[in-house]
């Protein structure tokens, strides 16, 4: 005797899932990031940075942090217009001290992207090695389009990548993932002159090293021939 096999009625199918509940995934800490800070105005009209929010992309865009900052010392100019940023923003920021342990463990060992990376890590009060740092402002294949010039992060969001940004106030988050795509887009023509470089760098110490061995042999030789002179007079 046959069995019915046949499925009860909706049991085919497929059970709907609520993406809701779905994990998110935290976004990838990649090789390189890109980190940009807006700033408030401090001392003497102002004129002087304090850090006042800070953000950091991977290479995918992806947003790993973004924090505002608790003031260290008095706002003059919050310079909402450009920075974005309000005393509403600031009121529950977070300690400097916290934000450089934090930002310290994301960069760490890792290579680090900015446009006038300079003036971020300076109110960050951190440092990173040189040879780990991209700065857009600062790499001759852009610089090149501007007679040599340092150009602005809108310029080459426009000239390069053919966006506008910047059209009102800042957004650190958005500067950071303008900033990546301008290094990922370029990033091997980028590695490769810096390589380049490294070569021409260490082909010129060995000559140097060489120039003054020889150097060091003739005034030997020099040396000698001056005893061996001075001894036939005698």
């Amino acid at each position: 005797m046959l069995r019915n096999t046949t499925l009860p009625v909706g049991t085919n199918k497929k059970k709907k899932i609520d993406i809701s509940e779905s994990p998110v995934r935290p976004p990838k800490l990649t090789k390189a990031v890109c980190l940009d800070c807006e700033m408030v105005g401090i001392g003497e009209m102002g004129l002087d940075n304090m850090l006042a929010r800070i953000s950091i992309v991977n290479q995918l865009g992806q947003c790993l942090y973004d924090k505002y900052v608790k003031p260290i010392e008095p706002v003059v100019d919050y310079r909402t217009s450009i920075s974005g940023i309000t005393e509403q923003h600031l009121q529950n920021g977070i300690p400097l001290d916290v934000i450089q342990k934090e930002v310290s463990d994301i960069i760490e060992h890792r290579t680090l992207v900015g446009h006038a990376i300079h003036n971020d890590l300076q109110v960050l009060f951190l440092s990173h090695p040189k040879r780990r740092i991209r700065d857009t402002q600062r790499y001759k294949g852009f610089r090149s389009l501007f007679n040599g010039g340092l150009p602005s992060l809108k310029s080459l969001a426009d000239k390069v990548l053919g966006l506008k940004i910047q059209t009102g106030a800042h957004d650190s988050v958005e500067d950071a993932r303008i900033t990546m795509q301008l290094y990922v887009q370029h990033r091997r023509e980028w590695e490769k002159s810096l390589r380049e470089k490294k070569t021409l760098t260490s082909e010129e110490k060995h000559k140097r090293i060489r120039a003054r061995q020889k150097q060091k042999q003739l005034q030997k030789s020099s040396s000698s021939s001056r005893v061996k002179k001075r001894n036939n007079l005698i």
